[in-house]
């Protein structure tokens, strides 16, 4: 029987990724988790977690508990590979990941995202691993625009920051290794559940969300609560597509392609076909703030200070709002199961304020 090893099973798309493959398959399936004291426990309360958010029945993960396998510790540790069994785990996928992005948490991120691949890898092959997925991302792109096919990264492309550098040369190591299969799937922002507007964590779109609300209490204490911003500037492009992804439809699609017989491609995208714009999403957030929408420009050249903040707001995430970006989905197409799905304001609306509810920001979002 086919056996699964899958990391990252407490974070937001290596959970979602176990509960589809324990929903696809019959087969057993091994988590590598980090060993905080408490990794076993962890793990199985974030999957219960994940489960009762995402739909599932309420005892869904308790019947499954024979399937489920959880290994905590270091990879770098003799006792971990110990624990797993050679020669019954066929395939392996690889979702965990450091998300921070700074020059200053550098060394963190390639501990995490470089070295603890290369370390995976070389488990995977001592435990005889016919196949390793291994969960990127695809702003790889860094600051190439335009149409970015499934392919290598071109040498001339430049990251955006340390986390997609990280992601480049992980690629690289997964791509080198001939000793098994191996696949490389890129999603696109991450958000939360299709239906039930579930997430497990909190970055990208969420972020944004967060640092809006945040600009909004600091000139509001600043400037008093009564203060309306009469200049609203921003440098982006409104029309720029913003590639938002519900966290069930990426999984479903990647656990689907890898599991069709015949199927056979190096790279994947997990992005979305009818992603949301830039306006549609600023739209949503600050309706939410209540912080009215900006005027979109070319340059920021005549900023008022406050301006300025309310720019500097969106830094993060200005490589997607300002140099256009699409991802081909020709794999997808290939065998018939592209992701589609539409995403209006009202749908964004309703995503965002499940997450407003969740995190503790009602109040706040209330008072805005």
């Amino acid at each position: 029987m086919t056996g699964y090893l899958v990391t990252g099973a407490t974070g937001f798309v290596g959970g979602a990724l176990t509960l589809e493959l324990l929903t696809a398959t019959d087969a057993p399936i091994h988590l590598l988790v980090r060993d905080s004291g408490t990794g076993a426990d962890r793990c199985r309360v974030a999957l219960q977690n994940a489960a009762e958010s995402y739909g599932y029945e309420p005892d869904f993960v308790a019947r499954q508990r024979d399937r489920l396998h959880v290994v905590a510790g270091d990879l770098r540790s003799a006792e971990v590979a110990a624990q797993l069994p050679a020669n019954e785990i066929s395939e392996v996928w690889h979702c965990a990941a450091s998300l921070k992005f700074d020059d200053r948490s550098r060394d963190e991120i390639f501990a995490v995202n470089v070295d603890g691949t290369a370390r995976l890898l070389d488990l995977s092959e001592r435990l005889g691993v016919a196949r390793f997925n291994y969960m990127s991302t695809a702003y790889v792109a860094g600051t190439a625009t335009g149409m970015l096919t499934e392919s290598a990264v071109p040498a001339d492309v430049s990251p955006n920051n340390q986390y997609e550098l990280s992601k480049t040369l992980a690629e690289y190591a997964v791509s080198k290794r001939d000793s098994m299969q191996t696949r490389i799937w890129r999603p696109s922002i991450v958000v939360g559940h299709s239906e039930t507007y579930a997430a497990t964590s909190f970055t990208g779109l969420y972020g944004l969300t967060r640092e809006a609300l945040r600009f909004k209490r600091r000139t509001e204490k600043v400037f008093g609560p009564n203060f309306v911003m009469r200049q609203r500037r921003i440098q982006a492009d409104p029309a720029a597509q913003i590639n938002l992804v519900p966290v069930d439809l990426l999984v479903r699609q990647a656990v689907s392609l890898s599991m069709r017989p015949g199927f056979v491609a190096d790279i994947i995208h997990l992005t979305n076909g009818s992603a949301p714009t830039l306006r549609e999403i600023l739209s949503a957030v600050l309706s939410l703030v209540g912080v009215t929408e900006p005027e979109y420009v070319t340059c920021t050249a005549g900023f008022t200070p406050i301006e300025r903040r309310f720019h500097n707001t969106l830094q993060f995430y200005a490589p997607h709002v300002d140099r256009a970006k699409f991802f081909a989905q020709d794999v997808a197409e290939r065998y018939g199961a592209p992701i589609d799905f539409p995403m209006d304001v009202d749908y964004l609306g309703a995503l965002l304020g499940w997450y407003i509810d969740h995190a503790g920001l009602a109040d706040e979002a209330r008072a805005a």
